[in-house]
Order: structure tokens, then sequence, then C-alpha cells
């Protein structure tokens, strides 16, 4: 039996190697016997659960069970709302740190900036600096001179 075996049978079934099942059993002590490593692990784990079994029950406090009923019935006050406090909400609930928000804020800052240049200096609503497009409609429209 390999030590991860044993290990993990030490796990599931106790240190106490005489209450494993039959079949693992006598694997268990023929390793047992003959590795001193698994004799060490065995001794630890066996400190371990003596360890656990001393450990006395401690009760709930007197009080647990009102503090329980309060606490599930108070109701958060809630402030008027504003919107300077719904954005400081979303940054708290998101953890977005400081830094990442100001990075945040000025590249949409100067992208909206950029957008709205654009479209103040550009008259027609398109981005296209040539007259392309109504070359192309003038030709659609004029088939052989005819209009369509």
């Amino acid at each position: 039996m390999h030590r991860k075996e044993f290990e993990e049978y030490l796990l599931l079934y106790g240190a106490n190697i005489n209450k494993w099942p039959e079949k693992i059993r006598r694997l268990g002590l023929e390793a047992l016997e003959s590795s001193s490593e698994l004799q060490a692990l065995q001794k630890d784990h066996h400190n371990f659960e003596r360890l656990l079994q001393a450990r006395g029950y401690e009760g709930p406090a007197d009080n647990f069970a009102q503090r329980i009923i309060s606490a599930s019935l108070q109701r958060r006050q809630r402030d008027p709302f504003s919107l300077g406090s719904f954005i400081a909400g979303l940054i708290d609930e998101f953890h977005i740190p400081r830094p990442a928000l100001a990075v945040i804020s000025f590249v949409m800052l100067l992208a909206l900036t950029i957008g709205f240049t654009i479209g103040f200096t550009n008259t027609n609503g398109s981005l296209v600096l040539n007259n392309t497009e109504e070359t192309h409609l003038q030709a659609f429209l004029f088939d052989e001179g005819d209009v369509i």
C-alpha cells in the first residue's frame, strides 16, 4: 500500500486500523509494519483524533436566538435617492479600485469629447470627405439618362 492510499484510508476510517474494513485492514497492517513513515503518520493522525475528541461541546449564547430575530427584523434605513450615492454604491459593489476608476473616467470623458468634436465639425453627418456617395447615388438614379 502506498503512502497516499494509506493516508486516504486514515482520513476515511480513522487511526485505529483494527476498525478498517477487512479487505484493506490486512494491507494497512502490513504497510504499517514495513514503514516507519506510515507509523509516524498514523501516530500523528491518532493525536489529532484525540485532540478533536477532547474538545468539549460549546453551546450557543443565551441570547443567540434573540440576536438572530432582532437582526432579521431590523430594516436598513435608506437615504433619499441621489445619482452620486447610486454611482458610489455601484463602485463599492463591484470593488473597482480608485486608480482604475480614474483611468476609466478619463478615457470615457476623452471619447465623449472626441465624439462631440466630430459631431459638431462634420455638418453633413457622415465621415466621408468627398462626394463619392452622391456620385454613386446619381449613377443609380440616372440610368442611361433616364430617371428611375
